[in-house]
């Protein structure tokens, strides 16, 4: 992160960040993070940490939340006025904690203009929330479809599905002739997991579920009902399961028990780690364009990335602060020819992005192949993402499992998004 040269030189004498209302702890800085509380990812979060202790001679306090529990714990440590001098983010939470006290204006802290000659625009664009840049990338890619070779192989299928009764077919193909497997490890748990598969075949079917300027389109027309009848009739036929979420479905994929899931690239490396096959796993791991419902049509994908939020008693923060000096080094060139990759995914910086092992690994360029232009999450963005979130997923979860048609879980859907979206747009 060569731009960041001259404040991290002032960096190294920083003064603690302090926390009003923060319980005192030894460390100089405290990281909330979901990566930290994953096996695949927690060696090298650790890795960065030691790095960082070593370089500035400050140290982190890592505190690991599951990453399903990350936004409810945020909430309680802003009431609780126990905040972490970092955090990490799932970048469609961003909008969630606009609001919270003590989120600190990254601008103000580095400089808009320095940050954007250093960052990615498409990266540096997920951390920013109107003229304020909120948070900063961590890593970087999309939502995309990811195939088990092998279990393709085992099932026949020998052209992998460009559309969506290729889909189809290759999913019975593979419930058929591979014993106890889920072909397609559809999020049938977890909202927020919900949500990432019901949106991309949402617009896989040529619908929305909100549009820019916040209103509520998923019940309009016929392509939401495609949407869900597709997925509900995966779940009837047997080529999905209930109770399976993202975790789940990592697992059975590197068990060979599943042809197709949807994630982020940094699959590839809970892949290696639940296989146990380590980098030997990824001849099996094939990453996919999502079939497309008319030929021709774009193939959906979405917007992916981890953020770093920073976080102060008044909202303010100097560049040499710890938990600046911390953001600092994540974002530095050595961290992020390191952290990204091992997480199997793209860097934020542009030096880091022109480096030869990024531009030279084969996965990530064919995943930015498959991905071609990622969506950005039209129910992210909103500062009621959360609601949003949990209201998709419920009236999903609800058809899913049969215990309402799908014409009825749209029709709720939609008029449940427009009375939390009403107060929204009120304020717009």
């Amino acid at each position: 992160m060569k731009q960041f040269k001259s404040i991290a030189s002032v960096a190294m004498l920083a003064a603690g960040l302090g926390l009003s209302g923060q319980a005192a702890n030894a460390a100089d800085v405290s990281f909330m993070s979901f990566s930290y509380a994953e096996e695949a990812a927690k060696p090298s979060v650790e890795a960065l940490l030691k790095g960082f202790e070593a370089q500035t001679k400050l140290t982190v306090e890592p505190l690991g939340y599951a990453w399903g529990d990350m936004q409810k714990n945020i909430f309680l440590r802003a009431r609780s006025k126990t905040l972490p001098g970092v955090a990490q983010l799932s970048e469609r939470w961003l909008p969630s904690f606009a609001n919270v006290a003590g989120l600190v204006d990254l601008n103000e802290v580095y400089g808009k203009d320095k940050l954007a000659a250093m960052f990615a625009p498409d990266a540096l664009a997920m951390g920013q929330i109107g003229s304020k840049q909120y948070a900063l990338p961590l890593i970087s890619g999309s939502i995309g479809l990811i195939a088990n070779k092998a279990v393709l192989e085992k099932a026949g299928v020998a052209k992998t599905p460009t559309t969506v009764e290729e889909f189809r077919n290759a999913l019975v193909a593979v419930r058929d002739k591979v014993p106890n497997s889920v072909p397609y490890t559809m999020a049938t748990k977890n909202n927020g997991s919900i949500l990432l598969d019901f949106m991309i075949w949402t617009w896989t079917f040529g619908g929305e579920i909100i549009d820019e300027q916040g209103k509520v389109k998923i019940g309009n027309g016929d392509a939401g009902k495609q949407a869900l009848g597709f997925m509900v009739g995966l779940m009837k036929d047997r080529l999905a399961a209930p109770e399976i979420d993202r975790p789940d479905a990592r697992r059975l994929v590197a068990q060979s028990a599943s042809a197709f899931f949807f994630d982020a690239p940094q699959a590839r490396t809970h892949l290696r780690s639940f296989s146990g096959q380590g980098p030997s796993f990824d001849a099996n791991v094939l990453p996919l364009a999502t079939p497309v419902a008319v030929a021709g049509k774009e193939p959906a994908s979405i917007q992916w990335g981890h953020l770093l939020v920073q976080f102060s008693a008044d909202g303010k923060a100097k560049a040499d602060a710890p938990a600046s000096q911390f953001i600092t080094y994540l974002t530095s060139d050595a961290a992020q020819a390191t952290f990204p990759l091992e997480q199997s995914a793209l860097p934020v910086t542009k030096s880091a992005r022109a480096n030869p092992k990024v531009t030279g690994d084969a996965y990530l360029t064919a995943w930015a192949k498959a991905a071609g232009n990622p969506r950005r999450n039209e129910v992210g963005i909103w500062p009621n993402a959360a609601e949003l979130t949990q209201i998709i997923g419920e009236e999903a979860q609800g058809a899913l499992l049969g215990q309402k048609s799908v014409d009825d879980a749209i029709q709720s859907m939609q008029k449940r998004l427009e009375t939390s979206m009403a107060n929204v747009n009120k304020q717009n």
